[in-house]
């Protein structure tokens, strides 16, 4: 049993940084969660076990780890988020292998189910296993705060500079700490399972984990998650496991590619596949950016890829629906579905895909099944540059006339999006809280109404790339503000006015519309300054989305927009909020203008994907 020192004091004034890194700035007390940091220190083994590179995609399970030597003494961070109150905790507790590819603390699986965690009740426990975010000169924890963190160590005092062979023993320490220490307060005595998980590289490691450690000691973990990643599994593991993969690691480069693992299901081991969604998703990029402008300033907020990158497909609720099997498969109540694979071709490697360049089979979620853009894993690094692009995806909007063809009404693009929803729920893929979330998104959005939503409006790239209302609305959504409806409804209200600019013949109603979407981005940075006041929003959050809906203003200014000249209109939300309607967008009117860029890159990104099937 590891040394736990904590919870220690965390103070974002405090000087020198001493406070949690990437400590939550989501709302936790108004969802009666509080955030603690633990120190834990002890003994490790180190194991004859090996990771394979990248997301740890081996086509071969490791076998049982024989110990090399141990008593190798070390000293790490946990991160616990659990409700305050015993009687709103569920019993369950997530442990997350924190990811370490970008060389600091990355909490890659709660940027993405924070809201299904507060929601139902679950404990979130972050584990920083590896050397590299703590000792990396620029990123790592030591160089964010030396009070703070100086005394941690994963390297034997700098006997193990590489390969992280005490991770996990680490992580294992961390698991015994969740289930006898202190960490979890008065949640305690009422821990039922804890699941284990990783994404990605974590993942990998994790796979490992289970496979070549797990099995020689004391059952720590009642269930396992691996999202994007992982080695093959052995089939006598005592525990459900569940795989989950992004369509990425059907299209990535060999590091980061799983065709070769995937294996089929069992009584302990299911594999899932969703369709059109990407390794690197948008919503967990984008629910970070005041985190990394607070505490990785440095982090650019924008990719540089080949192709408009990150698809929209909501990887999250299909997530929260397999903690949600886990959980009922290790209590020996129900036994998740299995999941049809992502459709390949002939050659077994190249992913069938549809003429508008969207995959076939596969998990297929309500955005997915009911197209409204190209959404794919595939996205590509720029001629003559490096990095990760290829685990981005790409998202790039359907254009107008495409649009107005699958859907002539709000109606019929809303009936098709409820009963694909519905669907999904039926499937047991996605729980039925998400899926209202998803209708309640498709009421309020442009599809079916025949306009032109230009590039001030259009949900593709990012927002340093590409400002518009829909890249706004995102970072508002994804935060799940106390009482966000009103914010959403002032950006709703400017996306429809900017998109009725667009669609406009005439020069004065086109300025005229532009001018109203430019009032409703001032109402809501008035709003905003209220949220901040009243503790709805802090600083960061606050600076960053009122800088955005300024850079919006300026945008529409340019086009001649001149807020002060009108009234704002309420009747702009009835017709979202009133009889359906508001958030999508598109690249050619049908009654309205031409927009090159989105049209282009529309038509280049299916074409790359189209091609690229053809060629397989």
């Amino acid at each position: 049993m590891p040394a736990v020192e904590g919870p220690i004091r965390s103070d974002l004034a405090a000087a020198g940084n001493n406070r949690t890194f990437f400590g939550t700035d989501l709302d936790l007390a108004a969802r009666g969660y509080v955030e603690e940091e633990f120190f834990y220190s002890g003994q490790a083994n180190r194991y004859d076990a090996t990771v394979a590179g990248g997301i740890g995609a081996r086509p071969s399970a490791s076998p049982t780890a024989n110990v090399l030597d141990g008593g190798h003494a070390y000293k790490t961070r946990m991160v616990v988020r659990r409700p305050a109150d015993a009687a709103r905790f569920n019993g369950k507790v997530i442990v997350e292998w924190m990811n370490a590819t970008s060389n600091y603390d990355v909490e890659a699986l709660w940027f993405r189910i924070h809201e299904f965690v507060l929601r139902e009740g679950y404990a979130w426990v972050g584990i920083t296993a590896q050397s590299g975010p703590i000792t990396n000169a620029t990123l790592g924890l030591k160089a964010f705060s030396p009070a703070r963190y100086g005394t941690l160590d994963l390297t034997a005092a700098g006997r193990f500079t590489s390969g992280d062979p005490l991770s996990y023993d680490v992580y294992a320490q961390g698991l015994k700490a969740v289930r006898s220490a202190t960490v979890m307060g008065p949640l305690a005595p009422r821990v039922q399972q804890v699941v284990a998980a990783g994404v990605s590289q974590s993942a990998g490691r994790l796979s490992v984990y289970l496979n070549a450690i797990h099995p020689r000691d004391e059952k720590l973990a009642d269930a396992a998650l691996l999202y994007i990643g992982g080695e093959k599994l052995r089939t006598d593991l005592n525990l459900p496991v569940l795989k989950l993969l992004s369509e990425t690691e059907y299209t990535a480069p060999a590091s980061a590619n799983e065709i070769n693992v995937i294996q089929p299901d069992t009584e302990r081991i299911r594999v899932w596949s969703m369709a059109g969604t990407s390794h690197s998703d948008w919503a967990s990029f984008a629910v970070r950016y005041a985190l990394l402008q607070r505490d990785q300033p440095s982090a650019p907020l924008r990719d540089s890829c080949a192709l408009p990158s990150r698809s929209r497909i909501p990887d999250r609720y299909v997530i929260s629906a397999a903690i949600d099997w886990l959980g009922k498969w290790a209590a020996g109540t129900a036994v998740p579905p299995s999941s049809p694979t992502i459709a390949l071709q002939a050659d077994g490697t190249t992913v069938q895909r549809d003429a508008r360049g969207n995959a076939l089979g596969g998990i297929r979620l309500a955005p997915f099944a009911v197209p409204v853009a190209l959404d794919s894993g595939y996205n590509e690094v720029p001629a003559g540059s490096t990095g990760l692009c290829f685990l981005n995806g790409t998202h790039v909007p359907f254009d107008s006339a495409t649009l107005a063809a699958l859907y002539p009404t709000p109606a019929d693009y809303q009936q098709k999006f409820r009963a694909a929803a519905a669907g999904n729920v039926a499937q047991g893929y996605v729980l039925q809280a998400d899926a209202d979330e998803m209708v309640r998104e498709a009421e309020v959005s442009l599809y079916g109404r025949g306009l032109d939503c230009g590039p001030l409006c259009a949900n593709f790239a990012q927002f340093p790339i590409q400002p518009s209302t829909g890249l706004l609305r995102d970072h508002v959504r994804f935060l799940y503000v106390r009482d966000a409806e009103p914010l959403l409804r002032s950006i709703d209200a400017a996306s429809l006015s900017v998109a009725r600019g667009y669609s406009a013949a005439e020069a004065r109603e086109k300025t005229a519309q532009f001018s109203q979407g430019a009032k409703w981005l001032q109402r809501l940075q008035e709003q905003l300054a209220a949220y901040r006041a009243d503790g709805r929003l802090t600083d960061g959050q606050a600076a960053l989305l009122s800088g955005y809906a300024g850079t919006l203003v300026d945008a529409l200014a340019a086009q001649g927009a001149d807020p002060a000249s009108v009234q704002l209109d309420e009747s702009v939300v009835e017709t979202l909020y009133g009889g359906g309607g508001g958030g999508g967008c598109s690249s050619i009117g049908a009654r309205g203008v031409f927009d090159p860029t989105l049209s282009l890159l529309a038509a280049l990104a299916g074409l790359v994907l189209v091609r690229r099937a053809r060629a397989g």
